[in-house]
């Protein structure tokens, strides 16, 4: 049994929060309402409110039906289940997707240890020991604070329950994150790229252009079906996406953001591709004696099954290793990160950039997907000489500065002597008619 927050409301000076006990999934105690005193924002109200809540003496009655259902339960729960419970809740509710759940999965068996830890006895050294030991086994940073999130994540969930206090994570100290940006191609490798294109045929040929012409993620690519594509007015609509998991052949999803879902034209390049693309398949249909229809994917085989992420990550690296692209090891989506950085780099609004990435904010697309370098600094040089230039032939007065601004005068006068620290000062002598006046 806990006692769960219903609201919280600031009240003149002070913050008044509803509350009510919980005493399983299918049954509650009526609201009841407190005063947990000032705080100065929302956040340090929160806190107040979780501390009341954990310290708030049980009814007697509350306590009876509480050890009756602890009876059911059987004991209280660890790090690892009290995380997986979270996440079957976030599935079934539509939360997260399928390949994210499996992805946080593989997080709660990362928990070691830690893990099997009731929730209301881990402390903050348990936690410290338990970030040492992901350090220790050679996790990458990117690893160890992942999993420091996931075990904030639990135990504030375990708060929020009242299962236990809160429990202060900030002095944890774990290695610094710096995720490396990605790395668009190089304006040589972007040619071989583009030389190499006549050489392919099949879906690899139409999975490049889209990533490269249009900027699309892999799970796009492959979701993509010829009732998507007008040929007419030249733009395709992003609707759709495939998710990856390992122990299937991925399923068919929606974006990955309201943003995602997009509409876009259809770049020369990639027309031409796209063309050649259909023919093939209505050419393989007839030879197959089966109708072509539109809902085939793009990428996928006429049967209208559609092509995993998985084996078209596996197509474009055997392609780049085959025409040493990038020195052989470059990924799908390097693509899409070399389609962003051109369009930024050739002055395209970052507006307009988000809008063909499918991302909600500008900002995110100017973070990750241009980059800082050599070549564009000193091309920027160019900017700062012309906008830094003195106008031909205006007339400024920097010649009629006086000699002793300008820093090249001569000492023609002589210099006033020190005054003598030791000498009497002067006295002023002030007049009451004077102090009257003032």
């Amino acid at each position: 049994m806990h006692y769960e927050r219903v609201s919280l409301a600031r009240r003149g000076g002070s913050w008044r929060m509803s509350y009510r006990a919980v005493y399983d999934a299918e049954h509650k105690g009526d609201r009841k309402w407190a005063t947990i005193g000032a705080a100065a924002n929302r956040a340090e109200a929160e806190h107040l409110a979780a501390e009341y809540l954990y310290n708030l003496p049980r009814d007697p009655e509350d306590e009876r039906r509480a050890a009756a259902i602890e009876a059911t339960v059987g004991h209280m729960p660890t790090v690892g289940e009290l995380r997986q419970d979270d996440i079957d809740h976030a599935l079934s509710v539509g939360a997260i997707e399928k390949s994210t759940y499996t992805g946080y999965c593989q997080h709660v068996r990362r928990l070691g240890d830690l893990g099997e830890i009731p929730v209301d006895r881990v402390t903050a050294q348990d936690v410290q020991l338990y970030i040492d030991s992901l350090v220790e086994d050679g996790y990458c940073s990117e690893t160890v604070n992942l999993m420091l999130w996931t075990v904030r994540e639990t135990l504030e969930l375990a708060s929020f329950r009242m299962l236990r206090p809160p429990l202060d994570l900030r002095r944890i100290r774990a290695p610094k994150h710096d995720r490396p940006l990605p790395r668009a191609l190089s304006a040589e490798e972007k040619n071989a790229l583009l030389a190499a294109l006549p050489c392919i045929h099949g879906p690899l040929d139409a999975i490049v252009r889209l990533a490269l012409f249009a900027g699309l993620r892999c799970g796009e690519i492959c979701a993509l079906r010829w009732t998507n594509v007008d040929f007419k007015r030249r733009m395709m609509r992003i609707t759709n996406a495939i998710g990856a998991l390992p122990s299937s052949n991925g399923y068919l999803k929606g974006p990955k953001s309201p943003a995602g879902m997009r509409a876009l034209p259809i770049a020369d390049g990639l027309m031409e591709g796209l063309e050649r693309r259909r023919a093939e398949q209505e050419a393989r249909c007839r030879d197959a004696g089966v109708p072509f229809t539109d809902d085939i994917f793009v990428v996928g085989d006429i049967d209208g099954a559609f092509m995993v992420p998985r084996y078209a990550n596996q197509l474009f690296r055997t392609f780049v290793r085959t025409f040493n692209i990038g020195g052989g090891k470059c990924g799908l989506h390097r693509l899409r990160h070399t389609f962003a950085t051109e369009l930024i780099m050739s002055g395209v609004n970052p507006k307009t950039v988000s809008n063909w990435l499918g991302h909600t904010d500008p900002s995110f697309t100017l973070k990750i997907y241009v980059s800082s370098s050599p070549e564009n600094l000193r091309a920027s040089v160019d900017t700062v000489n012309e906008v830094m230039a003195l106008p031909e032939g205006y007339a400024g007065q920097g010649s009629e500065l006086p000699a002793r601004i300008q820093g090249d005068e001569k000492k023609e006068e002589a210099e006033e002597p020190a005054p003598d620290p030791k000498a009497p000062r002067p006295v002023k002598i002030i007049s009451w008619e004077s102090l009257a006046c003032g």
